[in-house]
């Protein structure tokens, strides 16, 4: 088997209790696979009476019941009681391999890091400011972890990764990530891959258009999955963030969308004060996202779909990070990590969609 490991990979290492975003307090649900559900069923004595209380059953999954604070065993030191008890032997697969992202596309694999993690944001936003390619370090051998697709196109998932690569030569020739041309690009695909028309290649297309976020958009994601006022305990800080925008423009854009949107505007362009370099850690979240996401649509073909969520998600970013940095002089490295982090939790649950992009154009 083919093993692609992202460059990064190898340099992340858990800050455990010095993590300002710790995964054990978050908004997730932790899955216990069947294995270690076995191991916990027959645990003796007290430990074992603990690991059974603390498990429920949610559909077809086992998981750990979660508390205000987020996982039962979370302690006060923030470690995880469990892996201070009985190492990594009694823990959960997902809280063993977290944030790593370990994809088996049955021909190959690739191994990256969610972003949901604020080491691995550091990581990211490290490479980033110092230009350094993400780049698939090629190794063989066996892998333990379960094929994640059902496809076995080969020649498919060869012209995808040929287009990711493409994709990603066109942002680093100076593209903009929200350039109208990627989301061109994606509709004739799509309507290709429904048709009988050969897949196009991304070069071909050009475009001085950008997509177009605005106040009415964003209420649309942020309030038909996003936003969720449970996130006041599992997730303050992004709470705090989805309420300040609601306060100073959701609720005006449904009285005077012209005014709020030029606050928005306003608002974003303030950031690039404090962080000149914004666009080119936007344009390089985007290209992070077409390699640890793009090959979804391997899955599915919906090219439109997961262009468009990236685009999309890269703009969420940039508002969550001007909501944060507004009364603040001056932003650090950290600071925008432990937003990304945050952020990223949430991001899956943006409804994207949305495949009729004609309405969203704006020329500059």
């Amino acid at each position: 088997m083919e093993i692609k490991r992202i460059s990064i990979y190898n340099e992340f290492e858990c800050i455990g209790k010095d993590c300002p975003e710790n995964c054990c307090r978050s908004i997730w649900e932790i899955p216990i696979d069947p294995d270690m559900y076995n191991k916990y069923c027959n645990e003796k004595g007290i430990w074992g009476l603990l690991l059974r209380c603390s498990t429920v059953q949610r559909r077809d999954l086992t998981i750990f019941r979660n508390t205000f604070r987020g996982c039962p065993f979370w302690g006060a030191d923030h470690l995880c009681g469990i892996q201070k008890k009985h190492g990594e032997s009694y823990m959960p697969m997902v809280c063993i391999q977290f944030p790593r992202q370990l994809y088996n596309l049955n021909f190959c694999c690739e191994e990256t890091l969610y972003l949901s993690c604020p080491e691995a944001a550091r990581l990211f936003l490290a490479a980033a400011a110092g230009d350094k390619p993400f780049e698939f370090i090629v190794t063989e051998g066996n892998v333990s972890y379960e094929v994640n697709t059902t496809n076995d196109d080969r020649e498919f998932l060869d012209y995808l990764l040929k287009a990711r690569e493409k994709l990603i030569e066109m942002l680093e020739s100076g593209i903009s990530y929200d350039s109208m041309a990627i989301l061109h690009y994606g509709q004739d695909t799509q309507n290709a891959c429904l048709g009988t028309t050969p897949l196009p290649s991304p070069q071909d297309y050009e475009s001085g258009e950008h997509y177009r976020m605005t106040c009415e958009k964003i209420n649309n994601w942020l309030f038909n999955g996003f936003y969720h006022p449970k996130l006041l305990t599992k997730s303050p800080l992004l709470y705090r963030l989805c309420r300040k925008y609601i306060r100073k423009f959701g609720l005006q854009s449904k009285r005077n969308s012209v005014a709020a949107n030029q606050k928005l505007a306003a608002l974003q362009e303030s950031l690039y004060k404090k962080i000149p370099d914004l666009d080119k850690i936007l344009n390089r979240y985007f290209e992070y996202y077409l390699l640890t996401d793009f090959l979804d649509i391997f899955e599915d073909y919906s090219f439109s779909k997961h262009l468009l969520f990236g685009i999309v998600k890269t703009h969420l970013l940039r508002l969550f990070i001007a909501l944060y940095t507004e009364y603040r002089e001056t932003i650090n490295t950290d600071e925008i990590a432990t937003v990304i982090a945050v952020y990223e939790r949430r991001a899956p649950q943006i409804s994207c969609s949305i495949y009729d992009i004609s309405h969203c154009v704006h020329h500059e």
